[in-house]
């Protein structure tokens, strides 16, 4: 998994809308990039509103909140459009951004072992540097603390 202080890779990803874009460019003053497994699942619907609720703040702050999951451009489309999501997300469906960040490894699902999308989050800067690093998201009150962590 990517740290703090390394610089965030170089990659085109889609968004939500179908268009390519430039990760390095996504960044307001400050970006939060946050993994999720899941579109429209309990955990990450619950995630999802927490950012959206608290949007206007991380705004206020010159942060930009984009979500990153390995669903398709469609499904993040109904997933947004259900729950008033007011920011990106990035379809990740070849992985090559969740590989990159380093967010996929071993997790327990129903008892059995699989490989899938760790929930984490990233606090990059305009520069492209990683300030802050959230490995194994609890979901509760998550999005208050990484607003809280922006200066």
């Amino acid at each position: 998994m990517l740290s703090e202080g390394d610089k965030i890779p170089k990659l085109t990803v889609v968004d939500d809308t179908g268009a390519k874009t430039k990760l390095t460019g996504l960044a307001d003053d400050y970006l939060v990039l946050y993994f999720y497994p899941k579109d429209d699942t309990p955990g990450c619907t619950d995630e999802g509103m927490q950012f959206r609720d608290a949007a206007k703040a991380f705004g206020k702050k010159k942060a930009r909140i984009v979500g990153v999951s390995r669903d398709s451009v469609a499904s993040h489309q109904k997933f947004k459009a259900k729950y008033g999501l007011p920011f990106t997300l990035l379809a990740d469906a070849d992985q090559a951004l969740c590989d990159a960040f380093g967010v996929i490894g071993e997790k327990n699902m129903y008892g059995k072992k699989v490989m899938g999308v760790i929930r984490s989050t990233f606090l990059i800067d305009a520069k492209g540097t990683i300030l802050k690093v959230w490995p194994k998201v609890k979901v509760d009150g998550h999005a208050a603390e990484v607003l809280a962590s922006i200066t």
